[in-house]
């Protein structure tokens, strides 16, 4: 339904004899599409969580176990949100030496940075997830 709603004004375009005759129409045609996604998105979380609500409560699988005794925190909430912060801040720094790195690649191999940012990134993010999934399935350990 996504890939119907993203290509419906991209033919529309594409099949007009000129494109300032649908400009107009065709960004209509996009907002009807992104209206209609909308609403099929809530619609499916509605119907999930009304029909599929067992798989949203909680389990007290321990609870016979501990005798219901509740778990003590590891760290508390002053030194969980400290942490939170430093990640938060710690990942923003190295978010910016990513799009820096980016855009000097960019300027150096000739290529535009949105290739490199939406096609060139995840594949290289990923090879990690998709060498160990190898490895794995070589020595039969999944």
């Amino acid at each position: 339904m996504a890939l119907l709603c993203h290509l419906l004004p991209l033919l529309f375009t594409y099949r007009a004899a000129s494109a300032e005759l649908t400009v107009e129409p065709s960004l209509y045609l996009s907002r009807a599409s992104s209206i209609v996604m909308l609403v099929a998105y809530f619609a499916y979380l509605i119907f999930q969580l009304w029909t599929h609500r067992q798989l949203f409560e909680a389990e007290d699988v321990w609870e016979g176990e501990n005798n219901g005794a509740e778990e003590e925190a590891v760290i508390g909430f002053w030194s969980g949100f400290a942490w939170l912060a430093g990640m938060t801040v710690f990942i923003a720094l190295l978010s910016e030496y990513v799009v820096d790195t980016i855009e000097d690649a960019s300027d150096s191999w000739g290529l535009s940075v949105s290739f490199l940012s939406i096609i060139l990134l995840p594949i290289v993010g990923n090879a990690a997830e998709h060498a160990g999934a190898i490895i794995f399935a070589f020595k039969n350990k999944l």
